[in-house]
């Protein structure tokens, strides 16, 4: 009789525990209207496809980066606070010094001409997402302004 008591308590506190971790996941997007949450969902889709196949080799599936040779996503401030220079960086590339969370990177990160702005957004917005811990959508439009005003040329980080 304990057992089954002891089974039918460990049961119900696993489905507690998981049951609360659906609610934080879904409090992340309440904030949002449907049809948002309906874009930002397919954004998510495609970009962490994207990203698995174009960025995950170096930053790794986790955005956690690669010992001190790539730089983490993941809870980077450096993501944060050049997000302009990162999504370019996306599709020109970049190169020299970069600071990340306090430590100093200089591996240069290859140029991605074949994405193409949708790509990009669709990227970002997982990655900013994903392992920013922010929740929005980085718009075509924006990729698309964003992409007019760097050149190939200006993707040189200097700190």
């Amino acid at each position: 009789m304990r057992r089954i008591l002891g089974g039918f308590l460990s049961f119900l506190l696993i489905i507690i525990v998981l049951s609360c971790d659906q609610k934080h996941q879904s409090d992340k997007y309440d904030h949002l209207d449907r049809r948002t949450k309906i874009r930002l969902k397919q954004y998510l889709a495609e970009g962490k496809r994207l990203y698995n196949l174009h960025c995950a080799n170096c930053h790794q599936a986790d955005g956690t980066g690669l010992a001190r040779l790539y730089p983490p996503l993941k809870d980077s401030k450096y993501l944060i606070s050049n997000r302009e220079k990162s999504i370019c960086g996306m599709r020109f590339g970049q190169n020299g010094e970069i600071i990340v969370n306090g430590i100093s990177f200089n591996q240069e990160m290859p140029e991605n001409i074949q994405l193409t702005d949708l790509d990009i957004a669709e990227i970002a917005t997982y990655v900013y997402t994903e392992f920013a811990d922010t929740v929005q959508i980085i718009t075509l439009n924006e990729v698309r302004s964003i992409m007019a005003s760097c050149k190939k040329d200006t993707i040189v980080n200097t700190q």
